[in-house]
């Protein structure tokens, strides 16, 4: 029976009343563009409140419906009629009561796409941000290292810390957690994510340990210090190639991610901090000499949001959740004397199966290029020793297949941009190379020069101001400003930009010229961003000149475009 087929006067079901209220009051709020999102949430919230009795609405959709329950017809059956009729005769109200609530979500709507415009801007440059404190570093990277942890007298699973010099810096232990949450669905859901820690312990977890912290950096909090993390966000950085093409994202994927981050809300750590004393373990006898005896949790889990199938209501898996680094691991990333520096976008994309080493890798390199850069000594040699400990070859391997593999790995990242170029100091001997241990007395204690990219050498050079990175994006409104501000500075040099075009040569593009044409065309951002193939964001960000360094297919984008609007003008 559809919507108009239903009697004016039958009581109506608990069940159906929130898509009655819906169909009714809609008409008196869609005149309002602002509130589109928000009434877009409303269809979304009824249709599930129609199958699921325990789902939580938007607040101003709860209490639309609340206001004809309570407000207007308390305790009392309601049909279709006294609904339409209490819409006619009390729009003001209604209009007044829900108003603010939508106003707030508008508010939030516009904080909330931040994420979006967060990840473009990473793809803009190709890298994040991550703190390079050592501490930080071991911890990120003990999340990849399932097998360090045993189970001890207690039943829990725990694990040392070492640096690469092998000594013990603290200890983890796994600590599954109680959220406190009401909903016994979401309970159930995030335990079943949580059970899976050890065996979610991997490089794709160190992935989102370093991108929960630099969306922690740089997002809004709330008044508990809290940020929304979607597993969107993880997915286009993992999948983004795919997700160009519309790839078609399964649930699996998302409970994969979630399944993660309940695994790094599990792990508490205890660490000694930089008043390191070397202790020879082969004289310890009893373990509390250690002094490991405060531990703190990693991540705080706050809210969880479940993602319930339009059909049928049933919860599918928790999608995205309220989280924040905890004081252990916050005071390396909110701390103005902490040392920042970039971390390749392409770790992210590297599988986490086949491209183990290219992570792992990609980090290492990474943070001593930021090292390097402060000491001035980005050409040192690394050791090939060094190297095979980083990437840790499983142990099937023979010396032939370690040396094939590295170099492989090495060419991998160079063909990728992660590296300029790497090359031996000292041309190999290949007559000793399959000699009885080749691999320990002549190849490892060999060293490689491994060149980072220009651009990572210059923003590592940098000190990085935290308030910096968490300044919001400029808006649209900010945007026409700056446009307009351009376009006036070039009214008076358009037409010798016209005229000076050589129709021979490829088109050199700048934020102003760029605006220029899109005066000329008189476009908004939105649009001219829809025409070139670019998100708005990006667009904005061009003709702000925000980005530390352009990405070459945007570029390219600009050109073309750029291209086309001078071939319809001739």
């Amino acid at each position: 029976m559809s919507y108009k087929d239903l009697p004016e006067r039958m009581i109506i079901k608990n069940e159906w009343l929130p898509l009655v209220i819906l169909e009714e009051a809609l008409p008196i709020f869609q005149s309002d563009i602002r509130y589109k999102e928000s009434l877009e949430r409303w269809i979304h919230d009824a249709s599930l409140m129609s199958v699921n009795a325990t789902y939580t609405p938007s607040q101003s959709f709860q209490m639309l419906c609340n206001f004809f329950r309570d407000s207007l017809y308390p305790n009392q059956p309601l049909t279709k009629l006294m609904i339409r009729n209490a819409i006619h005769n009390y729009t003001d109200s209604i209009l007044a009561e829900v108003d603010s609530y939508l106003q707030n979500e508008m508010s939030s709507n516009e904080n909330e796409p931040h994420h979006v415009e967060i990840i473009e801007q990473v793809f803009d440059n190709d890298y994040m941000y991550s703190t390079m404190h050592s501490d930080y570093q071991l911890m990120r990277d003990l999340v990849t290292k399932k097998k360090q942890f045993v189970e001890n007298e207690e039943g829990l699973y725990g694990a040392e810390i070492q640096d690469n010099k092998g000594i013990v810096r603290g200890k983890a232990e796994v600590r599954p957690i109680d959220l406190g949450i009401v909903s016994s669905e979401k309970q159930q859901m995030w335990l079943s994510l949580m059970e899976s820690t050890l065996s979610s312990l991997d490089e794709w977890t160190a992935d989102l340990f370093d991108l929960i912290s630099y969306l922690w950096i740089v997002q809004p909090k709330d008044a508990d210090g809290y940020i929304k993390f979607h597993s969107d966000e993880a997915l286009k950085l993992r999948f983004a190639d795919a997700m160009k093409e519309d790839f078609y994202i399964r649930e699996k994927e998302r409970f994969s991610i979630m399944k993660r981050v309940a695994a790094l809300s599990s792990i508490w750590v205890s660490m000694r901090g930089d008043n390191i004393t070397v202790i020879d373990t082969e004289k310890i006898s009893d373990e509390q000499q250690y002094d490991f005896t405060t531990f703190n949790r990693m991540f705080d889990i706050g809210s969880l949001d479940m993602a319930y199938d339009k059909k049928t209501g049933k919860a599918k898996g928790i999608y995205s959740l309220q989280i924040r680094p905890a004081p252990i691991l916050s005071y390396y990333l909110n701390n103005e004397s902490q040392s920042f520096g970039a971390l390749d976008l392409k770790v992210f994309q590297y599988s986490h199966h086949t491209q183990r080493e290219h992570k792992r890798l990609t980090r290492y390199l990474n943070y001593q290029w930021k090292i390097r850069a402060l000491k001035r000594t980005l050409h040192q040699p690394f050791k090939i020793k060094t190297l095979l400990d980083v990437v840790a070859f499983p142990k099937s391997y023979n010396g032939v297949q370690i040396r094939d593999r590295l170099e492989s790995v090495l060419d991998d990242l160079q063909r990728d941009q992660v590296i300029k170029n790497w090359y031996y100091t000292e041309p190999i001997d290949e007559e000793r190379i399959g000699k009885r241990f080749w691999i320990q007395k002549y190849w490892s204690p060999l060293t490689l020069v491994i060149v980072p990219p220009d651009e990572i050498i210059a923003e590592n050079l940098k000190k990085i101001n935290i308030a910096a990175l968490s300044t919001p994006v400029a808006n649209e409104v900010a945007a026409s400003v700056v446009t307009s501000h351009i376009t006036d500075q070039l009214l008076d040099i358009s037409e010798q930009i016209s005229m000076s075009l050589d129709e021979t040569k490829p088109i050199e593009i700048s934020p102003e010229y760029i605006a220029h044409l899109i005066e000329q065309e008189k476009l908004s951002i939105r649009k001219a961003a829809t025409e070139m193939g670019l998100s708005h964001s990006t667009l904005l960000r061009y003709l702000n000149q925000q980005n530390k360094r352009y990405n070459k297919g945007n570029i390219t984008k600009l050109e073309q475009w750029a291209e086309q609007k001078q071939q319809t003008k001739r």
